[in-house]
């Protein structure tokens, strides 16, 4: 496994750490690949080794791992990527290696959802803190005991309420009438399951849409162009084409122009850089949701650092949600790029979120809520995932008895205190001025 040090520039631009920093286990310049086993970690004397394990040449997770990078660097910490390339087995063995690169900390993505226990547990038992994005199995409790408090926090996202605002913009722009064609991620994902909920949802509040066809992508742009490109002479009057990710929309835009359709409209949802510069220059692309998953990383850099250096977290803070901004028009799309591009500054100022060194004058410069998934995920509700409560289970003591005394209101309250807004530009530019966050609680579904 290769192992890549981050570098030490404070200023250098999130384009050229990613050209130095490497991406998939490529040594940075002038310095070797470190060797699987028993190797040195690039480290600067003092500081805490915190890993990015994610996937490589996937253009959100490059984002993310630019914003961890400079987030640490600005805790004046040391940050490395490598990619288990959506190989579980990889992943498995690449985090045995963990320890004798001296990593103290790993923000993770796993491909399968139930693989989050096994992975946990052979860091926990290392001692490793972990925070996780995306994966969130149902009724599992990262503050399981068996994790020993090193399982810090899971941080999703309003995967199901992003996906029904854009898919309802989508739709009043055509009139509310037509044939939609769906191109989903991979069957049975947690941010695709949940997605999918959102878009029927809106679907069926227009009888005038028939959805014709669906696919699934596994979120490859190509499997997505291939895809389309296979239903379209079926359905040549196609109208809408509803994309669960900015990847798998520019995929469907591909087969679109092959096919010399100039008509049908599209959505993708993720603010993807690429996709907001499409969006500039494509009217039939009506809008992204800006989940910014480059924020994910900075608050997973924040939270590794502030739990290695002593902070405590709520209880409840082991569910966090992550608020997605509805980017709907050209020019909203244009203001975000200008500040979330990969040429801008990082926006998130990582030194003003750490608890450790504010105390409790920190910030969040994203909205962000601790969850209940019981409330709409799981549970006997008409949620993303309704999985009954196994028999005889049971959250941790201290969870359970905080979501009992509803603190969960109390700690929201105070992020929401604690909320400096950095989309003001972007949502003067936009129709849709709200994030997606709280969006089904407003409607009344929950």
């Amino acid at each position: 496994m290769a192992h890549n040090s981050s570098v030490s520039s404070a200023d250098i631009s999130r384009r050229n750490l990613l050209k130095f920093a490497g991406i998939g286990g490529l040594a940075i310049a002038g310095l070797p690949a470190l060797a699987a086993c028993g190797a040195e970690s690039q480290t600067a004397a003092g500081t805490d080794l915190l890993m990015n394990h994610l996937i490589a040449n996937v253009e959100a997770f490059e984002s993310t791992d630019r914003a961890f990078k400079l987030a640490v660097q600005a805790l004046k910490g040391s940050a490395s990527f490598t990619s288990h390339d959506g190989d579980m087995q990889k992943a498995f063995a690449q985090e045995l290696q963990f320890p004798s690169l001296g990593v103290k900390g790993v923000h993770s993505y796993l491909v399968a959802d139930a693989a989050l226990d096994r992975y946990t547990k052979v860091l926990a038992d290392a001692k490793i803190a972990h925070s996780n994005l995306s994966n969130r199995l149902p009724w599992f409790a990262p503050s399981d005991p068996k994790f020993n408090g090193y399982f810090i926090g899971n941080v999703g996202g309003p995967f199901a309420e992003e996906a029904y605002l854009v898919t309802k913009v989508l739709l009043e722009r055509g009139d509310g009438k037509g044939e939609a064609i769906l191109l989903g991620g991979p069957k049975g994902g947690l941010s695709e399951t949940a997605r999918r909920f959102g878009v029927n949802r809106a679907v069926a509040e227009f009888p005038g849409v028939k959805v014709v066809a669906n696919a699934y992508t596994d979120w490859d742009p190509k499997k997505a162009e291939s895809e389309l490109a296979a239903l379209l002479p079926a359905h040549p009057k196609v109208k809408y084409v509803i994309a669960f990710n900015d990847g798998v929309a520019l995929g469907a835009l591909a087969a679109l122009n092959a096919a010399r359709n100039t008509t049908a409209l599209v959505i993708g949802m993720d603010g993807d850089p690429a996709f907001l510069e499409r969006m500039q220059k494509e009217e039939r692309i009506v809008a992204t949701s800006a989940g910014l998953i480059a924020f994910s990383g900075v608050l997973a850099a924040v939270r590794l650092y502030d739990f290695l250096n002593g902070v405590k977290f709520h209880p409840l803070e082991v569910f966090i949600d992550t608020d997605s901004i509805i980017v709907d028009t050209p020019e909203a799309a244009a203001e975000l790029l200008n500040i979330t591009g990969p040429d801008a500054p990082l926006l998130w100022d990582a030194t003003k979120m750490s608890r450790h060194l504010q105390g409790d004058k920190w910030i969040l410069p994203h909205r962000c809520l601790v969850s209940d998934p019981t409330d709409f995920a799981w549970g006997d509700k008409p949620g993303t995932n309704p999985t009954p409560r196994p028999a005889g289970f049971a959250w941790p003591p201290a969870y359970q008895t905080a979501l009992a005394n509803g603190e969960i209101d109390v700690v929201n309250a105070d992020w929401e205190k604690r909320f400096v807004d950095p989309y003001l530009a972007v949502r003067a530019k936009a129709t849709t001025k709200e994030g997606a966050l709280g969006t089904f609680k407003r409607i009344g579904l929950i």
